[in-house]
């Protein structure tokens, strides 16, 4: 497929969407969106137009299919988006870029200020995105300080985790994901990282927040930050481990939920946040919530998907506030609902047994096993959270928690290690 470099206009069949533009109709141009992100454009009365280094990748090739049109640009690079996009300031209509993950989010806040397009500073997103500038803005601004220093050579991070207090934790300061996150438990520790990193590692070293862990969905405008909703995140306890499911809404008192709002409104006012969606993560210790970091995007997909069932659409909401047109009114969550992963042993899955039993339970929504049968099982890391996973609703935090746990024990796969299968294997 040929890369287009200009604007909109013909194109051959496999880059098109679902029409042509028109000059009326307020149009969002999406970097690299999932399908999902795309539908939402459509249902709020927007055009769409979809960026992507490479439109033939299985996971934008639906969501190109399904935009009004789509173009093969590589946005990372911002020459060239400019290239491909810079016509665009001379419609007559509100057009804006948007970015609903952690590259794309910044790179959209850079495009939209450099064509003098709607949308959150690019100064915000940055701020957010460095989490050792935030960290520091907001423990002089709130009553909520966490212990932290700067490590920009690998030589003096021993020096600075002792410093901050063991146990601390060290991450890339613009790192997302959950991605090289490491918990330091004594100097030795810090000594075998340090041999293993750059010289000059860019980290933030802080101390070690113990506690259960939430997610604060919001969305601001006009510098207005709404609280969308608090999910409990489920964790193995031990910093960069995937998540092992979440549950919203949290079931948290009154008091303890204001406390929360008011740490992610003086965060997000810190950053200078205006406008579209954030994500904050709080870990509740033994002295109240303590800000992890905070995104200008959603959080984990799964989260946003969770948060559609009970009827609050974030992108729908982000792309209708931005380009003036009608916004979805944020549904109330009424009742709870919760995602669990499934975790299988290592080996090769063969089966799972309970599988059509789990999915008929009174309560679960959704159940999905993301391995094929015959392949191996993949280890369960930042990006691979599990090996499945169940979605359920219930009127009580406490039935959510009884109707997922069942579900995951009447699971059963049947995984045969891999040395054993190659037994069989040299037999025959």
């Amino acid at each position: 497929m040929p890369s287009k470099s200009s604007g909109p206009g013909p194109q051959d069949e496999a880059d098109r969407g679902g029409g042509t533009m028109t000059p009326q109709t307020p149009l969002a141009v999406l970097l690299s969106p999932r399908l999902a992100v795309v539908e939402a454009a459509r249902e709020v009365g927007a055009r769409s137009l979809v960026l992507a280094p490479d439109l033939t990748d299985p996971d934008i090739r639906e969501a190109a299919a399904a935009a009004d049109e789509a173009m093969t640009v590589d946005w990372r690079d911002h020459p060239r988006l400019m290239m491909a996009i810079g016509h665009l300031a001379n419609l007559s209509v509100r057009v804006s870029v948007f970015g609903f993950a952690e590259p794309s989010a910044l790179i959209a806040a850079r495009a939209n200020e450099a064509l003098r397009f709607p949308g959150n500073p690019h100064a915000a997103v940055a701020y957010l995105t460095d989490k050792a500038a935030l960290r520091g803005k907001v423990n002089q601004l709130t009553g909520a300080p966490v212990r932290f220093e700067h490590c920009d050579r690998a030589a003096h991070l021993a020096a600075v985790a002792e410093r901050v207090g063991f146990p601390c934790v060290a991450k890339p300061r613009t790192g997302f994901g959950g991605q090289d996150v490491h918990l330091l438990r004594a100097a030795a520790d810090a000594a075998l990282l340090a041999a293993d990193l750059p010289p000059e590692p860019a980290l933030i070293v802080e101390e070690f927040l113990e506690g259960p862990e939430y997610s604060v969905e919001a969305h601001s405008q006009d510098g207005k930050h709404r609280i969308l909703v608090i999910t409990r995140k489920h964790t193995s306890g031990t910093p960069g481990c995937p998540e092992t499911g979440y549950d919203l809404p949290a079931d948290l008192d009154d008091d303890t939920t204001d406390r929360i709002h008011q740490l992610v409104h003086a965060t997000l006012n810190t950053a200078g946040q205006r406008s579209g969606p954030s994500q904050t993560e709080v870990i509740l210790t033994e002295e109240g919530p303590r800000l992890i970091e905070s995104h200008a995007h959603p959080g984990e997909d799964r989260v946003s998907e969770l948060l559609l069932s009970t009827g609050t659409d974030i992108p729908a909401l982000t792309i209708a506030t931005v380009l003036g047109l009608p916004a979805p009114a944020p549904a109330p969550a009424d009742r709870y609902v919760g995602m669990r992963f499934l975790r299988f042993p290592p080996g090769l899955l063969e089966g799972v047994d309970g599988f059509a039993e789990a999915r008929g339970l009174p309560g679960v929504t959704r159940l999905e096993i993301d391995v094929p049968l015959g392949s191996h099982v993949p280890e369960t890391t930042s990006r691979v959270a599990g090996h499945g996973f169940v979605t359920a609703v219930a009127d009580t935090s406490q039935e959510l928690e009884a109707v997922l746990r069942k579900a995951m024990d009447t699971v059963r796969p049947v995984v045969v290690a891999a040395s054993s299968k190659e037994e069989e294997h040299t037999a025959a």
